[in-house]
């Protein structure tokens, strides 16, 4: 049975491809970018809140935004700025 939710990994191409474009963004912006980016593949329950209130999904791309970080694609050093490092931006999406 599939996942009622978008997986967090399903963000990452998207991720990269809106900061190829954009350079870095604000977490605001980035949400706004990758909302338009994935409105057919954003699932019901995906847009519902959390326990703690946000919106699932919003919570999953900052999860894999933390998983990028590790990865060491995109930059950690300035808190709610999205910014692919140059491992990022050379990942082939």
């Amino acid at each position: 049975m599939p996942s009622k939710v978008t997986d967090q990994t399903a963000f990452r191409p998207h991720i990269v491809r809106i900061l190829r474009t954009e350079g870095s963004l604000e977490t605001e912006d980035m949400l706004l970018e990758l909302e338009m980016a994935m409105e057919d593949e954003l699932r019901e329950r995906d847009r519902q809140p959390t326990p703690t209130g946000e919106v699932r999904w919003h919570q999953s791309a900052r999860s894999e935004r933390k998983a990028m970080i590790d990865a060491g694609l995109m930059a950690g050093g300035k808190p709610g700025v999205w910014e692919l490092t140059a491992a990022g931006r050379a990942v082939d999406y």
